[in-house]
């Protein structure tokens, strides 16, 4: 079988859930040697922390030197110098082939949606520009992949003259980095503290998670796990969480595991997910969570962790409580919910799409 993937996403992103999920796709493709993988990039892909990780030689390149870096390439159709050839292409970003290399050739398209967050949140040019590129790659492709029946079903919202396209939810996985480490190997620390996981966009509420820590007990600390704080955000963490707040940079999997294990819940107060990666990882390793019951959630989470219907401080004192009195109890419901998500998993239900394209 014959694969190109596009690895635009490495360029797009330093680290991110769809990072996540194009490195592991890669990282399992790269396995297999019944496969012939070839692959697309910018020159700014070894910024991406994942793609450090991937050892693809300069032999499964398709030319001689990854494609030059260009303002609007993450726009722009891909075209190649081949000819006579049948292969799938799969984009890990919304990028689809030229005309030129769909009529010298026979080419299969999978595009994977991810999420509609410009479409929920954006407005303007900004949202205008990805949604058309979004359209584009879905008209373009042969199967559609979605991460989420939610995802699915935003879809089919916002575009749905693609009602008839063969779409499939093939959900995302967890690494097998987080687990639970036993009592006698955690370090446990003498306060307690609540984890947030991931982009602090106006949409995930960091502000509420902030609030809701901060009229708690003040032996209860809040840790951040994500990118550089802003000046507003610094103001508010200043004046509510005085000496009781932490942000870790360029955490690695081993580490955040370890926060997961440590800490007394992850708060994810987000608005909108396509899938909630953080949600997994948090239940293989033990960690109770407190989260917002929209859009993906409830879907991913399947009655482990607690949810809060409103972001209502009222409403958080009570999931806090829930915690308290049924800690152990929560803690098996996200082993047993986790369990049944895995990278393998995604990864052969992705190849089961490729091999029927490939007939």
């Amino acid at each position: 079988m014959n694969i190109i993937l596009d690895n635009i996403i490495f360029s797009l992103q330093k680290s991110g859930g769809i990072s996540v999920y194009w490195y592991e796709l890669i990282h399992k493709v790269l396995k297999q040697e019944k496969i012939n993988s070839l692959f697309i990039e910018e020159k700014s892909r070894s910024e991406n922390i994942f793609r450090k990780h991937l050892n693809i030689l300069p032999t499964n390149l398709l030319s001689d030197k990854v494609y030059p870096e260009k303002k609007f390439s993450r726009y722009r159709e891909i075209d190649l110098k081949i000819k006579n050839s049948n292969f799938i292409f799969h984009s890990s970003y919304y990028r689809t082939l030229s005309k030129k290399v769909k009529k010298n050739n026979i080419v299969k398209e999978v595009v994977t949606v991810h999420d509609f967050t410009y479409e929920h949140f954006s407005r303007g040019l900004k949202r205008w520009v990805h949604s058309s590129q979004k359209r584009k790659a879905i008209n373009a492709a042969d199967v559609v992949l979605c991460i989420s029946e939610n995802t699915k079903k935003d879809l089919l919202y916002f575009f749905p003259e693609f009602s008839n396209k063969e779409i499939k939810v093939v959900y995302n996985g967890v690494s097998s980095d987080y687990y639970n480490i036993s009592e006698l190997e955690i370090n446990k620390s003498e306060s307690l503290y609540f984890l947030f996981v991931g982009s602090r966009a106006t949409y995930k509420n960091f502000d509420f998670c902030v609030q809701a820590v901060a009229q708690m007990d003040k032996r209860y600390k809040l840790k951040i796990v994500g990118s550089k704080l802003s000046k507003k955000e610094l103001f508010i963490l200043n004046n509510l969480l005085v000496d009781r707040w932490e942000l870790l940079m360029n955490v690695d999997n081993e580490k955040l595991n370890q926060l997961y294990n440590e800490a007394y819940a992850l708060i994810y107060p987000s608005s909108y997910e396509g899938f909630g990666i953080p949600l997994l990882e948090a239940m293989n390793a033990g960690c109770p969570f407190i989260a917002l019951n929209a859009s993906s959630i409830s879907e991913v989470s399947q009655g482990a962790g607690v949810l809060i219907d409103k972001l209502e401080i009222d409403s958080f004192n009570e999931a806090v409580l829930k915690i308290d009195n049924n800690r152990d109890k929560i803690i098996k419901k996200g082993f047993e919910r986790g369990s049944e998500f895995s990278w393998e998993k995604c990864y052969n239900e992705t190849m089961n799409v490729y091999k029927e394209l490939y007939k």
